[in-house]
């Protein structure tokens, strides 16, 4: 499953939660995602990106800007709900 960031709304901001990258996280950093793989189910930052397209030259990753192709978080769909 992804991992998340500690929720901002939790601490009492508007922002929505922040997501992280799953290969970081995976080596206990902690740093932001800047694209989501639907074929991997996984997020990656900049860095972690260029990897993973060598790797996976046929996966099309979908960056901040295409952020409505992101899943929804658990705690967002539990306040939408």
């Amino acid at each position: 499953m992804a991992a998340f960031s500690q929720s901002i709304i939790e601490n009492g901001s508007d922002m929505v939660q922040d997501f992280l990258c799953s290969a970081c996280e995976d080596n206990k950093l902690e740093e932001s995602a800047d694209y989501y793989c639907e074929s991997c189910v996984k997020f990656y930052c900049r860095k972690c990106i260029h990897l993973h397209d060598q790797l996976f030259p046929s996966h099309s990753p979908h960056g901040k800007g295409d952020m409505k192709k992101w899943p929804v978080t658990k705690k967002v769909e539990d306040f939408l709900l």
